[in-house]
């Protein structure tokens, strides 16, 4: 529901709303009532320019762990999907399980067109991971692509009061959360999976849950 004063309201206690940095139409195009679930459908006939690569793990200790990583553009349903009132952000504001709950929904929808662009023959690293056990695994992600513009300089775009509230106090993960990038390139990166297949989470992302619900960013 829109307010009067430019902000969504998601349940009885928490609010999402927008600062004057956001523009009034794209404010308005953000707000439009919209299921979480319609959005995903959207994004499914949304989702172009997929690329498959095979990165191996950075934290130390996980660098013989390998993951898949699929790049893509939404560019009509993205900035909905990532900054909207309904979208995949504002799931982890309702509950860190909605969140991952969203998360997986999510992925699983996207699945059959990340699987359609793996080419073993031009990433062989393929034949060493499986795509599918990784994209199942609980800490499979979807994402932006992070610019190093966002992540320099953030903007106070979201007026979500948890986050705003961290933000205000110096928590650097709120400050990006309060941003809201338009953008259109995402990111969805499998677990990370050990030579023989189990999953492996890196130690700081194990709360990732946590952290977009308490800040908006992980």
């Amino acid at each position: 529901m829109l307010g009067g004063t430019g902000t969504i309201v998601l349940d009885a206690s928490s609010v999402w709303g927008y600062a004057a940095s956001i523009p009034p139409a794209r404010q308005a195009a953000l707000a439009s009532p919209c299921s979480f679930e319609e959005l995903v459908a959207l994004a499914i006939a949304d989702i172009s320019n997929v690329r498959a690569r095979v990165e191996p793990g950075r934290d130390r200790g996980l660098e013989h762990c390998l993951q898949p990583v699929f790049s893509f553009e939404l560019r009509s349903t993205g900035d909905r999907l990532f900054n909207g009132p309904y979208g995949y952000r504002a799931q982890y504001l309702h509950g860190p399980s909605q969140g991952l709950a969203a998360n997986a929904t999510l992925i699983l929808a996207l699945t059959p067109r990340l699987l359609a662009a793996v080419d073993s023959t031009l990433e062989p690293k393929f034949s060493r991971v499986d795509p599918c056990v990784s994209l199942r695994a609980v800490s499979a992600k979807f994402w932006i692509q992070e610019i190093p513009s966002l992540l320099v300089s953030p903007s106070e775009d979201l007026q979500v009061q948890p986050w705003l509230a961290e933000a205000q106090r110096g928590v650097q993960l709120a400050r990006w959360g309060v941003c809201a990038p338009e953008v259109t390139r995402f990111d969805i990166k499998g677990a990370l999976l050990d030579p023989y297949a189990n999953e492996v989470v890196p130690s700081r992302k194990v709360a990732r849950h946590y952290d977009i619900h308490h800040y908006g960013f992980s």
